[in-house]
């Protein structure tokens, strides 16, 4: 069975049957959401009876039959146990792929086992264990919330400390820990100590409350810059080189989004659909509609001169040419956005 991540808490305190799935597979790249999902498990495990506890980590060489042995191994002392089993690759290998199907189709009486991995690529949710698990199991997707789900997310947060903050507050916030739920949650908590429930918390005592905490990477950065959001693209691309994130890495991420649309464009202008050309050019399915986006209205002049600005960034990044690496970053992503930019501002 498949969950929505909200709907885990609820399924937890009030499991079909009464009793907890005997197996859970919990898939994402968040650690909070991770282990929060762990933690609230764990505590439905302890009611119903699992006072023991035991972890696994899938490495090279991962020893399956200790596995299979623990699940057999019962305690004298106690009703039953929590397993924990990491994969950090979603890969476990012939041999897991077969434990992990055993294990779904014929899971062991009295234990609960929590299978965790990363975020699951289309190819790795459509193998046999996966959809082993999904079927005779509990599978929960644990996703972050986007940029513009993130002031939602926040103020859901502060709802269940009963606090509470406008939209421009909660705005605020996300703008400062965006890519950071762990950073997002520490400042949650932070206001809650900060301040007496029921306050509603204004956009001053946010901003001196609350530390610079967001953290990005470069493929936020293509994506706010395709969306046209200039402010949010510019504030990522300062945000990569304090963190000091290689020049080469950010230039690789936004002459991808490049040639995408070059691509895409010399296709559309061979009388194919813009999404048709699009989706020819490789890009996965669910971000045809970015691309489509960022394509209309632009002239095949415009996407020319997009192409001629990656080529002398690529140059001047590389110390081929004269020129401030991260100056040239920024006009490409001011360009990919959709800015247009003077010869002034250009040189």
């Amino acid at each position: 069975m498949q969950l929505r991540a909200e709907r885990l808490g609820a399924h937890l305190s009030a499991p079909p049957g009464g009793s907890l799935s005997a197996c859970y597979l919990f898939s994402g790249d968040e650690p909070l959401l991770v282990n929060e999902a762990l933690d609230a498990l764990r505590a439905a495990a302890l009611r119903q009876g699992c006072d023991e506890r035991e972890s696994f980590t899938v490495e090279r060489g991962f020893d399956w039959s200790a596995l299979v042995a623990s699940l057999s191994v019962r305690s004298l002392f106690s009703a039953g146990k929590l397993i924990v089993l990491r994969l950090p690759t979603a890969a476990p290998g012939d041999d897991g792929s077969r434990a992990l199907r055993e294990l779904a189709a014929r899971p062991p009486e009295g234990n609960v086992v929590a299978v965790v991995t990363p975020k699951l690529t289309s190819k790795i949710a459509d193998s046999a264990w996966i959809k082993a698990l999904r079927k005779d199991g509990v599978s929960v997707d644990l996703y972050p919330p986007s940029a513009t789900e993130l002031p939602h997310w926040i103020g859901r947060r502060l709802k269940a400390l009963r606090l509470s903050c406008d939209n421009e507050g909660a705005e605020l916030l996300a703008a400062r820990v965006e890519g950071n739920l762990l950073a997002a949650q520490q400042e949650i908590d932070k206001l809650g100590l900060l301040y007496p429930e029921g306050a509603q918390l204004s956009v001053a005592q946010i901003q001196a409350a609350v530390a610079d905490g967001a953290r990005f990477d470069v493929f936020q950065l293509g994506d706010a810059a395709l969306a046209g959001d200039t402010p949010r693209a510019v504030r990522i691309l300062n945000g990569l080189r304090e963190e000091g994130v290689a020049a080469p890495l950010v230039l690789w991420a936004l002459v991808r989004e490049v040639l995408v649309l070059v691509d895409a464009g010399a296709r559309a202008g061979r009388d194919m659909p813009l999404d048709q050309a699009v989706q020819a050019t490789g890009v996965w399915k669910s971000r045809v509609g970015v691309y489509v986006q960022a394509l209309r209205g632009r002239k095949p002049s415009s996407l020319r001169r997009l192409l001629g600005m990656a080529c002398d960034a690529d140059q001047i990044v590389k110390g081929v040419r004269r020129g401030e690496a991260w100056n040239a970053l920024l006009e490409l992503t001011l360009a990919l956005a959709g800015e247009p930019l003077s010869p002034a501002e250009l040189s």
